[in-house]
């Protein structure tokens, strides 16, 4: 099961050279920086090779919007490369006879090596013969070059894993553990918008006035939730779960904070109690700008995977509102 380094050199070139031998087949040469970007293997009759593995992970839910959550909260660092499912006995089969048919061009010293390698790893895979399920498992990496450097410090190229892997961060082989942290690392939480208050915006924005109960409406947000999964392998999947749980609300300048930290604040009506609402009340008038509001959402994430260890409380803040506050003009009839 260990890649000799002449091997790691032939599956680097061979894409190129097997597409120079046969005609119209999609090739990947060692990629710049970091990253492998590819697919390793053969199919169609053996008529398919491609120098790297592909990461299979795939992601979906609410909560993710096709970027990673970068920098991830909670500190959570995901595995930059790992082992994960990829032939079955025959598939297995099909891409050592490929590399070696490649190996063995490289010239006589190559043939040789080629021949030794091809016998030993004919033996390694001889026990698992009829096996339809992806027992073989290929490195690969996150396309970082952090991933990069994980991918060339492997000394095993493949390995035979039959059952579920028990959940460790340490032994590269992919788990729900790992897919948990990688849910989480694309669980994009959003701010609360729209953000409004009452009284409602004018020509020049928001502006309140000194002892005026200023409401704040934030829009009522709902549980977001990101998957992460290798499609055909029932077991490899893992989920986390954003709840939200309630607001706060900051604010510049000199006020009166009479709001309880709530779910949500509930939309303005003309008439209702500011003590069921969320509401500032400034005690002084802003003088050369405007003060802000912000609101901060603040979630609870947990996941499946109880051993991945993640249960977080996090926010995520609104842009600030800018409000300006005047003073109540009086006038004095006399």
């Amino acid at each position: 099961m260990k890649a000799p380094r002449k091997l790691r050199r032939v599956l680097t070139i061979a894409a190129v050279l097997l597409a120079a031998l046969v005609t119209a087949l999609p090739a990947y040469a060692d990629p710049p920086g970091g990253g492998g970007g590819g697919d390793t293997g053969a199919g169609g009759g053996g008529n398919n090779f491609y120098a790297w593995v592909k990461a299979q992970v795939e992601y979906g839910g609410t909560g993710y919007d096709g970027t990673p959550d970068t920098p991830v909260s909670g500190g959570y660092d995901p595995p930059h490369c790992w082992y994960q499912p990829q032939y079955d006995y025959d598939e297995m089969f099909d891409w050592v006879g490929n590399n070696y048919r490649v190996w063995r061009r490289m010239g006589p010293e190559d043939q040789r090596d080629a021949h030794e390698w091809y016998e030993k790893t004919l033996a390694e895979i001889k026990p698992h013969e009829g096996e339809t399920d992806k027992v073989f498992w290929f490195i690969t990496d996150d396309g970082t070059d952090a991933g990069w450097d994980c991918f060339t410090r492997t000394t095993e190229y493949w390995v035979y894993r039959a059952t579920e892997p028990p959940i460790d961060r340490e032994d590269l082989l992919i788990d729900r553990g790992d897919l948990a942290l990688m849910a989480r690392a694309n669980l994009t939480l959003p701010p609360p918008r729209p953000v409004t208050l009452n009284p409602p915006e004018g020509p020049g924005g928001y502006r309140t006035y000194v002892g005026l109960e200023t409401m704040v409406n934030v829009p009522e947000a709902g549980q977001l939730e990101v998957t992460a999964h290798i499609p055909g392998v029932a077991y490899l999947t893992a989920t986390v779960t954003a709840e939200p749980t309630y607001v706060t609300i900051e604010a510049t300048g000199n006020y009166d904070d009479k709001r309880d930290h709530v779910a949500r604040c509930p939309k303005y009506a003309s008439g209702m109690d500011p003590k069921t609402g969320c509401y500032l009340r400034f005690t002084r008038a802003s003088i050369g700008g405007p003060y802000t509001i912000t609101v901060t959402q603040h979630w609870h994430v947990t996941s499946d995977v109880q051993a991945a260890g993640i249960d977080e409380d996090t926010g995520a803040p609104s842009e600030p509102v800018p409000v300006v506050v005047d003073e109540i003009q009086s006038v004095a009839n006399g």
